[in-house]
């Protein structure tokens, strides 16, 4: 007697990587944006190398300018050209703002444009949260690259945007059941779809090609426990940025991080807790000029 055996149902994550290749509107990295963080962590970028490959893009370089004139870096005199935002600003700074344009315009964004600027916002004060305690931490890789942090901080949330963008009945289930049950939306993903937004996250900055460090820390930035051993660290990183940035309600996304915190994390990064009100005061700092950046652009 043949017993008929239904295949099992695919999973969100193996969905998403069924459909990652056919996604015609998935989020691309421009050619321009694909350099940028190709100079990340090399200490012999140059400044006419970073000029040139903003000045690439019209509209991009255009971005820059405004932003580099905003209230958060305008100096006595405007400047007028990329050069002379990178000898104002540096090129940490304009490459950082570049960075944040870039995938400002590129990434899609659901709903209005408040709640655009509110995702941005909490997406670049994890960005900078992660730059700033990178710097602060004690432990850590000896190749310990702050930009590289900034920048996994920056994306840490890509996957609710992919979540909500492709798969918005799967969305709406996960935020009925976390508000039913006062459940962090992070874990209301796991026990709805069996994966979060952080492995969605993941396979995109995969798929974008971006360095194994900052595909792993998004991957597991509430899950810092069950982070590849080599990748602790960075997820480590990122998760408590995100928790100082969520308990000073930068641009509140309402994920509930604080009730997921892990302790661990200033074991893992080698911090004391007495180096917390400056972290946070700094970042508080960082995340309000970012936030008159993204209002100048």
């Amino acid at each position: 007697m043949l017993i008929w055996q239904e295949e099992p149902m695919p999973t969100l994550t193996e969905r998403f990587v069924a459909d990652i290749e056919g996604l015609s509107d998935l989020p691309s990295l421009s050619p321009v944006l694909a350099q940028l963080i190709a100079t990340l962590g090399r200490d012999d970028a140059s400044v006419a190398e970073v000029a040139a490959i903003i000045r690439q893009d019209p509209v991009l370089a255009a971005r820059v300018l405004r932003s580099a004139n905003s209230a958060a870096y305008a100096g006595r005199s405007p400047v007028s050209s990329i050069r002379d935002a990178l000898l104002r600003l540096g090129l940490v700074r304009v490459r950082r703002l570049a960075l944040v344009a870039s995938l400002y315009d590129a990434v899609p964004v659901r709903g209005t444009r408040a709640a655009r600027e509110t995702f941005w916002q909490h997406s670049l004060g994890v960005a900078h949260g992660a730059e700033i305690i990178a710097r602060h931490a004690a432990a850590g890789p000896d190749d310990i690259d702050p930009e590289g942090c900034f920048l996994a901080g920056l994306l840490h949330d890509i996957g609710l945007l992919v979540l909500e963008s492709h798969y918005p009945k799967e969305a709406a289930s996960v935020k009925r059941h976390a508000d039913a049950t006062g459940m962090p939306l992070c874990q209301a993903e796991m026990v709805v779809l069996g994966t979060d937004h952080g492995e969605l996250g993941a396979l995109l900055a995969t798929h974008w090609s971006m360095p194994d460090a900052i595909s792993a820390a998004i991957r597991t930035h509430h899950r810092v426990d069950q982070s590849a051993e080599g990748y602790r660290w960075h997820a480590a990183v990122v998760h408590l940025s995100d928790f100082i940035v969520s308990s000073e309600n930068i641009g509140d996304l309402n994920e509930g991080s604080a009730a997921v915190f892990s302790d661990a994390v200033f074991d893992i990064l080698g911090l004391d807790r007495v180096a917390m009100p400056s972290i946070v005061e700094e970042t508080r700092t960082e995340a309000r000029r970012a936030s008159s950046v993204l209002s100048a652009g």
